[in-house]
């Protein structure tokens, strides 16, 4: 189920030309282009270094199901890594008018409406790259 999420968020992003546009991208970006901006996980895959950013982990924290078993309620995050604190939260911004009190909805997944419910900045220990974090809680239903 968490795959499906993560799919779903990167596939929204990708979709809004502004968004990408951010990101150096276009909606019709190959996988090669997307893999060196989004990560799919907490970790990044490359190194981010201020060389290498704008970038966005995409990850999922712990949920869980809802009184009706058919009903997830989920949590995922974004880290976004920018040179400066205000492409970092820029990049947020752009990212919030796509999720928050929005539905998600991907072919094999749909979502109720999904809330912000933290965002701050972060320290990144990395010289010249700073770090801004969003957290949504997403209710979502099941698929099997």
């Amino acid at each position: 189920m968490s795959l499906q999420l993560i799919d779903a968020i990167q596939n929204t992003h990708k979709a809004d030309a502004a968004f990408m546009a951010l990101l150096g991208l276009t909606p019709a970006a190959v996988s090669t282009d997307m893999v060196k901006r989004f990560t799919k996980g907490v970790e990044p895959e490359i190194v981010v270094s201020k060389d290498t950013v704008p970038h966005i982990c995409q990850y999922i924290m712990p949920g869980q199901y809802s009184r009706n078993h058919l009903v997830f309620k989920g949590k995922f995050c974004l880290d976004f890594y920018g040179k400066t604190g205000y492409e970092a939260k820029l990049l947020f911004e752009s990212s919030f008018k796509l999720f928050h009190d929005k539905r998600v909805v991907q072919p094999k997944f749909h979502s109720f409406l999904c809330d912000l419910v933290y965002d701050g900045d972060f320290a990144t220990g990395i010289s010249g790259v700073k770090g801004y974090k969003g957290i949504y809680d997403i209710d979502y239903i099941r698929m099997n």
